[in-house]
């Protein structure tokens, strides 16, 4: 089921362009995509399923009131404003509009509504999420891709590219930002809730007990997601050179009919809808059920209602529109929430003491950096500030926020330390 929830049609657009540019210097660069697109959303799950139950409990290290804005931020963003709708106008752009050419906003609204209509039906019941998606969906999904990939094993023989600009030097720091800028690990804190909430649906109550099966099954989603985009990788590397591509999506649709034909449109087709409606069942599910809890005067059926009509009403003002409003959200909060998710792990060194300090630290740190590089993107006259903290590594990448969170919160959480051994030392 992780898998299926994690594996969007981002995901799909994602490896084969990597593997189209990276050329020579595939696995390095892969295997950077590999440890921010796969290890760190699975130790985000990892991380809300120490932490307690959801995002929320997580995040409340910092804080309760953080913890309640932050879990509201990132379920508005991530679930209801971006991914839920994204994933939908994906589904409609790539699976169906650009397959059978029904363009326009009237088979816009027909064909996102139909895919809404399935979603909604397929989350009514929530303790079923995980048998609809991870006993159907799921296999179905793994079939195609393997079918795709199978396919351009057989069929395409072109010897890899030279590297792009970006991947001729440092493939691997390059692949590890195309990994970052994924940033499944929003999506992984949203998900990790019905992921938790299910085990314990299903007979598993001790914590020490969800944790272990959490561990299990993000190990098995991880294997999956390694293997998937190893094989979508290789389809980049092994493109004919003689036509450019607007971003992965069309590059898949090339290779699928280059190797299957007309057969292969449908297969890409089928492939790019699965891919997004696993991933809106599992936020829609996550969601409601985050609300329903923060409100249980209204149902976990009305909020997954309310989340598919907002969510229709998005999808039909096009991609790019969600993009531009939701995008730089979800951009303000992915630093803070990698930075709690590095302290929960780091926490369980010195499981015996508090540290709120670090936590506090390592959030506000984090999202200081976020809201600067916020501020450049909307172009707020920050060039000086931005001039001044050129030295910060990785800075121009856009993760400036990464080395002075790493310093400060290791001075906090010494801090934190020291704090707890005088606290407790005999008087």
């Amino acid at each position: 089921m992780l898998f299926s929830m994690f594996f969007g049609a981002g995901n799909l657009i994602f490896p084969p362009m990597l593997g189209l540019e990276a050329g020579t210097n595939f696995w390095p660069a892969i295997i950077g995509f590999l440890a921010t697109g796969v290890l760190l959303p699975i130790l985000t799950v990892i991380a809300v399923a120490i932490s307690g139950s959801g995002v929320r409990d997580l995040a409340a290290r910092a804080g309760s009131l953080f913890g309640l804005i932050f879990s509201l931020v990132v379920y508005l963003s991530i679930g209801a404003f971006y991914g839920v709708p994204r994933a939908a106008a994906i589904g409609y752009e790539l699976g169906v509009e650009s397959t059978f050419h029904l363009d326009g906003p009237w088979w816009r609204l027909v064909g996102t509504g139909v895919f809404f209509a399935v979603a909604f039906a397929l989350t009514l019941w929530p303790g079923k999420v995980v048998d609809t998606v991870g006993r159907i969906l799921t296999p179905a999904l793994l079939i195609l891709l393997v079918v795709l990939a199978v396919s351009a094993f057989r069929n395409l023989h072109t010897p890899m590219p030279q590297p792009a600009e970006k991947f001729a030097d440092g493939p691997f720091v390059a692949g590890i930002l195309q990994g970052y800028f994924t940033m499944d690990s929003i999506a992984a804190l949203a998900f990790a809730l019905i992921v938790v909430s299910s085990f314990s649906n299903r007979g598993v109550t001790s914590h020490r007990s969800v944790v272990r099966v959490t561990i299990l099954a993000s190990a098995i989603a991880g294997f999956f997601l390694l293997l998937v985009y190893l094989g979508l990788g290789y389809v980049g590397t092994a493109m004919p050179q003689d036509r450019d591509y607007s971003d992965g999506a069309a590059l898949l649709s090339h290779a699928a009919e280059l190797t299957m034909g007309t057969t292969g449109e449908a297969v890409f087709s089928l492939i790019v809808l699965l891919a997004c409606l696993t991933t809106v069942i599992g936020l829609t599910a996550s969601t409601s059920t985050f609300f329903h809890e923060l409100v249980p005067q209204i149902s976990y059926r009305w909020w997954a209602l309310i989340l598919t009509v907002v969510g229709l009403l998005l999808a039909n003002l096009g991609l790019e529109r969600i993009l531009a409003v939701s995008g730089p959200i979800i951009g303000l909060i992915y630093p803070p929430a990698i930075a709690l998710i590095a302290m929960t792990f780091v926490h369980l060194l010195r499981r015996d003491i508090e540290m709120p300090l670090a936590y506090r630290t390592a959030v506000t740190v984090a999202f200081a950096f976020s809201v600067l590089d916020l501020a450049a993107s909307l172009g707020a006259p920050v060039g000086s500030l931005l001039d001044a903290l050129s030295w910060i590594p990785l800075l121009s990448q856009g993760m400036g926020w990464l080395v002075p969170t790493i310093v400060l919160t290791a001075i906090a959480v010494v801090i934190d330390i020291r704090r707890a051994a005088t606290t407790q030392a005999p008087r």
